[in-house]
């Protein structure tokens, strides 16, 4: 949506109160229709992190979030809040919920004190079911317009305003990234679209800022920042948001006063992750209870870092809030700098996620699989090791870590103050050229004996056993993969060989444009890729499943039949085995008892090695049916 930075001139309004206290109530489960909002503008300037979340949380703090009965309803909103003060933007979104839609519209006021003077003259909700909460969420309650009429070009003006950016749908996509002239291309216009639009930004400070006013009256220095995907510049439109609650706030407070609040001790001093736990559950069922917006609140106080998932229903956000993840945050910092570092960074590291996550590399479930921060590391470790690089390595940069100045428990990073102080990389390589190095740079990495750092930019020997070893730049005794096992590493290594296959393999020319066809870095993408079918599969399954009865059921009669011919020969083995058929009609082998190598001998030997290079032909051609085999899937599974 463009801003309505519009100003119109109203006639006085007598004081009225438009705005009534939105509710939480429940509901199915939402899904953001095609947001009209504009891209951020790009200066081209390096803005650093802190000043960017200092902005966006001064933003938060000037807004306020109504329901509205539609996009009509712009001009009355606007005429209602300019009672209160100048109303600097307006950005319009809509929910859908079940068969309707919920028009809602984020006001941001010029001043703070013109959201605190519309707060205080908007009306609690007069319906006996509900709960009076006091919120920036608020509603505008149906009424006569007292700002008098206006022109029909000045309504048209605004609503044109508002109405006229769309969003691409998966069918769009596809279509505009398939008439794309090479694979760049293709990567650019991925990042393009599916990064966080201004709206994204503006409705993940304000969600953090919701819980900062529930727990103003206890804690008026609390402070809600997020992190993860939503700040360090690489997630998108429909990324989680991770939050971390600091009750004491984050900046070092002044101690030279004389009067001091009195404070309660915190329970279980001697254990402070029950008290962390007890403090969460309180929370919870603060956000449960009595907070507008949220639902399907959910405890998870037994992880290695204890968190709170919700749904935010009226900005259509999932949520993770913890209060003891303070690395999260400053590893933001890191990516987030490495992001600023190169326009090619940000691109590139999108388009391998895409993959990562259409070929069920990662997962957005907790377990043994490869993570979005392992991913991105790996991106960076390897454009940190091309030739020339694109980026410098930590240690490069002089970038150390130490302990953090309000909690000396935790470990933060010092970065340089001005990036344009690095220099500019010599590397000119295109999209499409480093995304074909990535994988043919990991198709050929040694796994099994090395890790990855991007403190120093280079591989190490694996000081403990371990699948895969991604070296914590921030505390650089710790393995950040230490969770994945050695199957999805392996299923790693096949996706690297395949994608190199499939890019190799996949020219553009102008038939493939003219017919829609799936090409270039397309076929790495197959949910953008296809239009319909289910969006994922069980997870830790393969991608494609293999009719293992095919394959075994020719071999295995050859198998038997050789091994049967060898045993007749041996006098007392023919009582000891025998054949059946079971209940498909199918041949097995039942055995009374083992036997052994040297009973199957050289050519049974040879027979099982026929069958592994079968299997692996097998796999060879169902990798080519993958719309098939999704389906599959989705029937199997069930």
């Amino acid at each position: 949506l463009h801003s309505l930075d519009i100003m119109i001139p109203w006639a006085t309004i007598s004081a009225c109160r438009y705005l009534t206290w939105s509710v939480n109530y429940q509901r199915r489960a939402l899904h953001v229709l095609p947001r009209l909002c504009s891209q951020p503008t790009t200066t081209g300037s390096f803005v650093p992190l802190d000043h960017l979340v200092n902005r966006r949380r001064d933003e938060a703090q000037r807004s306020l979030l109504v329901e509205v009965a539609g996009i009509e309803s712009a001009v009355d909103l606007h005429q209602v809040c300019s009672q209160y003060g100048t109303v600097h933007k307006m950005f319009h979104y809509v929910l859908q919920c079940g068969h309707n839609n919920k028009e809602m519209i984020l006001v941001e006021f010029k001043e703070l004190s013109s959201l605190k003077q519309a707060l205080h003259f908007t009306c609690l909700n007069s319906a006996k079911d509900v709960l009076p909460t006091h919120s920036p969420f608020v509603c505008l309650s149906a009424g006569e317009s007292s700002g008098g009429a206006i022109s029909a070009q000045t309504f048209k003006n605004i609503t044109d305003l508002v109405t006229s950016n769309t969003t691409y749908s998966r069918e769009e996509l596809k279509q505009h990234i398939s008439e794309c002239s090479d694979i760049s291309e293709q990567i650019q216009k991925l990042y393009d679209s599916q990064k966080l639009t201004e709206l994204d930004w503006r409705l993940r400070f304000f969600t953090c800022r919701q819980i900062e006013v529930a727990l103003s009256g206890l804690f008026p220095r609390a402070t809600v920042l997020p992190f993860g995907s939503s700040i360090n510049s690489f997630g998108n439109i429909n990324c989680d948001l991770d939050m971390i609650l600091e009750l004491s706030g984050f900046s070092a407070q002044e101690n030279s006063h004389r009067l001091i609040f009195q404070a309660k001790k915190s329970l279980a001093s001697a254990n402070s992750r029950v008290a962390l736990q007890r403090r969460m559950e309180l929370i919870s069922g603060i956000l449960d209870s009595f907070v507008p917006g949220c639902s399907q609140v959910r405890k998870i106080l037994n992880a290695r870092v204890p968190i709170i998932k919700y749904h935010q229903d009226l900005t259509d956000i999932e949520c993770d809030l913890s209060m003891s993840n303070r690395s999260g945050f400053y590893m933001s910092h890191m990516l987030y700098m490495y992001g600023s570092m190169d326009p090619r960074v940000r691109p590139l590291v999108f388009a391998v996620r895409r993959w990562a996550r259409d070929r069920h590399i990662t997962s957005p479930f907790s377990g043994r699989w490869i993570t979005n921060f392992s991913v991105t590391i790996m991106v960076l470790f390897y454009l940190m090791n091309v030739s020339p690089p694109v980026i410098p390595s930590l240690q490069s940069l002089k970038v150390n870590s130490g302990p953090d100045d309000d909690d000396e428990s935790c470990v933060r990073f010092n970065f340089p103050t001005n990036l344009g102080k690095v220099v500019t990389s010599q590397n000119r390589e295109s999209l499409e050229t480093l995304l074909k190095g990535f994988f043919e740079f990991y198709d050929t990495f040694n796994f099994r004996e090395l890790g990855l750092s991007v403190l120093h930019g280079r591989s190490f020997i694996k000081p403990v056993h371990s699948a895969l070893y991604i070296q914590n730049p921030l505390e650089g005794e710790l393995n950040v993969s230490r969770n994945v096992t050695l199957e999805e590493v392996e299923k790693l290594r096949a996706e690297l060989t395949h994608a190199r296959f499939l890019l190799e393999s996949s020219a553009h020319n102008i038939d493939d444009a003219a017919s829609n066809e799936v090409w270039g870095a397309l076929s790495l993408w197959p949910e953008t890729a296809t239009s319909s079918g289910p969006s994922h599969i069980i997870q830790g399954s393969s991608n494609y499943p293999i009719d293992w009865k095919e394959v075994f059921h020719t071999e295995n009669k050859k198998l038997i039949q050789s091994t049967n011919t060898k045993k007749s020969s041996l006098k007392g083995n023919s009582a000891g085995n025998q054949q059946k058929e079971n209940n498909n009609g199918n041949t097995v082998f039942l055995k009374a008892g083992s036997v052994s190598n040297k009973g199957m001998g050289a050519r049974g030997t040879t027979k099982l090695d026929n069958l592994v290079s079968k299997l692996k032909q097998k796999t060879t051609q169902r990798e080519h049916i993958p719309h098939r085999n999704k389906f599959m899937y989705k029937g199997k599974y069930k």
